[in-house]
């Protein structure tokens, strides 16, 4: 699973490692397949659309 913040074109996580130099961003999911992005102290350049993109085959992803 990987976070992508579309507007910026900026991989955020993929699994749970956050690749951004942003310590803002992190990651979590429930073992489960929920997988949730998380922002902390929210900045004007955060807002826009993220996909959530699983690595299956065909790609599933989400856009919101």
């Amino acid at each position: 699973v990987a976070w992508i913040h579309i507007d910026r074109q900026m991989i955020l996580t993929i699994h749970r490692h956050v690749i951004a130099r942003v310590p803002r961003f992190s990651v979590s999911h429930d073992n489960q397949k929920t997988w949730l992005l998380h922002v902390s102290g929210v900045h004007q350049e955060d807002r826009g659309y993220y996909m959530c993109q699983v690595n299956t085959n065909p790609m599933i992803s989400q856009v919101g």
